[in-house]
């Protein structure tokens, strides 16, 4: 499946749209204008799998074709190939492929198939899975959940999901104004297939997508390990970065989804009753579960908040290091939730959203080191196909 951007004049982009309405297992639309400067920056903010493109738009701006030629994602180019115009311009964009204005209902999703960067990255080994848990609520552990996989799909332009794992009481989906009507106990009555998982999953953005927990606390208890198991298989196949938000505690799903993380990151606040429940935490996962010293990362949230505890406090109180910080913010958080959006897109320039896109960035570094490749660098250029008369 990969998204759409389109910039065609209306009547071309109206069978456009009719048609892709008859694709959607294969296409999402994302966005339409008439207007190339709108399209570059649409483009730019939000990288779409393929930008299509009606030559006649193209062929009215030709100040256009340099900022078209800069951006990331993959142009196809749909014109009237006679006397070479179209393809001039085609190859000016640096065009995946032309495709005949007469031949376009022939060739149009082969081509699209062909050019687009894929919604659901497909390379397992390439996801990552990051776990947020501490040992204590309160701490801001669905907060830093869903404001990390914003941040994530907002700088990587990768499919980004939180699986809300609070499965009694979560609040993923109200933090981002979200009325699921399918949640993760949906998947208890039958296989875990990546088509079910598809009907469970709502969507935030094009690139963000939330797992809710059920809607009844008593629901809760169906959802098993063996559950999260297989659906992790999945979401592996269908995301780059899969974002677990836990509940405190070492029930079934937690210890399960700890163990199956790539990278627990460890909240917690600069006050003694956090600090000895993390501490705890940190024992058990050295000594008991044996995780790898760089597996577990601690995040260290609300700093600032003045209560005589200081960071080297924090990290001789817990014998580790402390990976992140994470200022307070007063009331930042709330007024985010309240509006039911990530205060990295509310309040992206405050100290706050600053530190959790550092935070995502880090992420993501490491999991292009581990990659040996980041899908967010598409290549450039391509074949373009020999012109028809």
């Amino acid at each position: 499946m990969f998204s759409v951007y389109m910039a065609a004049e209306p009547a071309l982009g109206d069978a456009w749209e009719e048609w892709l309405r008859q694709h959607p297992d294969d296409v999402l639309l994302v966005g339409r204008t008439q207007d190339l400067s709108e399209a570059v920056r649409d483009c730019r903010r939000d990288l779409p799998g393929v930008l299509l493109l009606d030559d006649q738009v193209l062929a009215q701006d030709s100040l256009a074709l340099a900022p078209l030629a800069d951006l990331s994602c993959p142009i196809v180019l749909v014109g009237q190939p006679d006397g070479g115009d179209a393809a001039r311009r085609a190859l000016a964009i640096r065009a995946k492929d032309l495709i005949p204005l007469h031949h376009w209902p022939e060739e149009l999703l082969v081509s699209l198939k062909k050019a687009a960067l894929p919604l659901y990255p497909r390379d397992r080994q390439d996801a990552q899975v990051l776990a947020v848990f501490s040992s204590k609520g309160g701490v801001g552990k669905t907060t830093v959940s869903v404001n990390l996989a914003a941040s994530l799909a907002e700088r990587t332009h990768d499919a980004v999901i939180v699986v809300d794992l609070d499965l009694a009481f979560g609040d993923v989906s109200t933090m981002l104004g979200l009325a699921p009507e399918t949640t993760i106990y949906d998947l208890t009555s039958g296989p875990i297939d990546s088509a079910r998982v598809r009907q469970a999953v709502q969507s935030v953005t094009n690139r963000l997508s939330v797992l809710a927990a059920p809607l009844a606390p008593e629901q809760a208890e169906d959802v098993t390990g063996n559950l999260l198991v297989r659906l992790l298989e999945v979401l592996k196949d269908e995301y780059a970065y899969v974002i677990l938000d836990l509940a405190p505690g070492y029930h079934e799903i937690n210890v399960t989804a700890l163990d199956l993380a790539d990278v627990v990151l460890t909240l917690c606040t600069p006050d003694v009753v956090t600090l000895r429940a993390v501490g705890q935490a940190l024992t058990l996962f050295r000594e008991d579960f044996r995780y790898p010293a760089d597996k577990v990362q601690l995040v260290l949230n609300r700093t600032g908040s003045r209560t005589g505890i200081e960071r080297s406090d924090v990290s001789r109180i817990l014998k580790s290091p402390v990976q992140y910080e994470l200022p307070s913010a007063g009331s930042l958080p709330v007024r985010a939730a309240n509006q039911g959006t990530a205060f990295v897109q509310a309040e992206p320039s405050s100290p706050l959203a600053q530190a959790i896109f550092s935070l995502a960035d880090n992420v993501a570094k490491v999991r292009e080191d581990a990659s040996g490749a980041s899908r967010r660098t598409a290549k450039r250029g391509g074949w373009m196909r020999s012109r028809r008369s």
